[in-house]
């Protein structure tokens, strides 16, 4: 898991969101509102392109945005239930949530998962807060 989640607000200008995930070597960024935790949706590469197809690099992470609020697991979860999820859903990543209230505190993207399986880190009952970058 990517142990810091890309993010910004609904106010961060496009350019900047771009900028972050080239800086990140993301794909994708979580939206919270501004102040909170509460995520509001993401931004990823694609909403990104289509933001300069359709002239909206002036605008805010807010005018570009993907509105679902992104798949989450919870950091104590198997790994092999993040797996079996990616796949069943056809996702290529997961917010990792921790705490109570449940906080956003990482990524899993499915890059970073087959990475962490490709170094043999695969365990029987690992949990994903076990599969570290």
């Amino acid at each position: 898991m990517r142990p810091r989640v890309p993010g910004c607000t609904l106010r961060t200008p496009v350019m900047e969101v771009a900028r972050r995930l080239q800086e990140e070597g993301a794909r994708r960024m979580v939206v919270a509102s501004a102040g909170s935790d509460l995520i509001a949706g993401t931004v990823s590469d694609l909403d990104l392109l289509r933001a300069v197809i359709e002239g909206k690099t002036e605008g805010m992470a807010s005018d570009v945005m993907t509105l679902e609020a992104p798949p989450t697991i919870d950091v104590q979860a198997p790994l092999a239930e993040a797996v079996r999820r990616m796949a069943d859903e056809r996702i290529d990543f997961l917010v990792v949530v921790g705490g109570s209230p449940a906080r956003p505190i990482g990524v899993l993207s499915n890059a970073e998962l087959a990475a962490f399986i490709a170094r043999g880190g695969v365990a029987a009952g690992g949990s994903i807060g076990g599969a570290g970058p």
